[in-house]
């Protein structure tokens, strides 16, 4: 697995003098956030630590943890930018795409149409994009396909699936 494979929910701030940070999570992900116990922290390094949650305060927006592990603030003091993220397979099956739906859809700098649905078939998660012509398009949720997730603005940019496109296209015929 490699930084650009997992979903960045929100920031890493600062620790107060009892060793806990405030985290600002995307409001999409609050209500995941509250449950989840492990997360991955993405210094603009490229430097990654798998870290535990073992304590949690919320004060009104407000959302300070600490964490299990050793070396958190002396990391994120080196390099500020602190990246806080899961692992997509973490999220629920039932939602764990649903960020995704509405994202225009880019392949070989042309806009290629929009996420409408996805479901999981058992292996992979795969996207359904609804075409300008209104068609369908089914693409796997993988590296091969997926190039990025760009969060602002909401666009998703693909690669490799001209043959995809094509067996779409002559399916329509």
């Amino acid at each position: 697995m490699e930084s650009s494979d997992l979903i960045g929910i929100g920031r890493l701030g600062g620790s107060d003098p009892d060793g806990f940070h405030r985290v600002l999570v995307k409001p999409r992900f609050r209500a995941f956030f509250e449950d989840v116990t492990n997360v991955f922290l993405i210094f603009n390094s490229h430097r990654v630590f798998y870290v535990t949650i073992c304590e949690r305060n919320v004060e009104g927006q407000k959302v300070l943890v600490r964490f299990a592990e050793d070396g958190v603030e002396v990391e994120r003091r080196l390099h500020k930018e602190t990246i806080v993220a899961i692992d997509p397979v973490d999220l629920a099956e039932d939602d764990a795409l649903d960020y995704l739906l509405g994202y225009k859809v880019i392949f070989a700098e042309q806009d290629l149409g929009e996420v409408r649905d996805y479901f999981h078939n058992n292996a992979q998660y795969v996207l359904e994009i609804e075409l300008p012509d209104g068609s369908e398009l089914l693409v796997p949720f993988v590296d091969h396909y997926v190039q990025a997730v760009l969060d602002d603005p909401q666009v998703l940019v693909l690669h490799n699936v001209q043959d995809l496109i094509d067996l779409a296209l002559d399916s329509n015929q």
